[in-house]
């Protein structure tokens, strides 16, 4: 019997209950202002209780009111936020496309640098120095300089000397 007491008790208490709706949770407004809930959170814009007084009402409405200015504030905003993620895709696009030509560059370059070198090696393989050294004293009267032809230059640094003139004799 003492079962069947508190189950009409409890069923007594609940129906009494009121029940707040927040999207798909029901609280009883004991539990609501347990969770640190406003009683009138739940109300429709508008609609005022006696709990409720003026200046909550009014300051409740002016929040949920939104500026004019501030509306045209946020849509600069985000035109300009818009605006400059489009230019940085198309800066990074490019960027892009740069390192990729510069890639091909790179690959042509040492390509080319590669042959060169193969060809100055089959033009130096080729080439009879002895041949030419010959052909430069023999047939063209060539001749090794000697020491009183030789004139010799302190420099600074240690750079080579381009001859523009004539050296003048001392």
């Amino acid at each position: 019997m003492a079962s069947t007491g508190t189950a009409r008790r409890v069923n007594q208490r609940s129906e009494n209950m009121q029940y707040r709706v927040n999207g798909t949770e029901a609280y009883a407004p004991e539990r609501a202002a347990s969770l640190g809930r406003d009683a009138g959170a739940y109300r429709i814009k508008g609609s005022r209780t006696s709990a409720m007084s003026d200046s909550v009402a009014k300051n409740r409405e002016k929040a949920l009111t939104v500026n004019f200015a501030y509306v045209v504030f946020l849509a600069v905003i985000s035109v300009a936020t818009v605006f400059m993620c489009v230019h940085y895709l198309q800066l990074k696009s490019t960027i892009t496309a740069q390192i990729s030509v510069n890639e091909k560059l790179e690959s042509e370059l040492i390509s080319l640098r590669s042959e060169n070198d193969a060809l100055l090696e089959n033009v130096n393989n080729t080439l009879d120095w002895n041949h030419i050294k010959d052909v430069a004293i023999n047939k063209l009267g060539m001749k090794y300089a000697t020491e009183e032809q030789i004139v010799w230059y302190n420099t600074d640094d240690s750079s080579y000397i381009r001859q523009y003139t004539e050296v003048p004799s001392e």
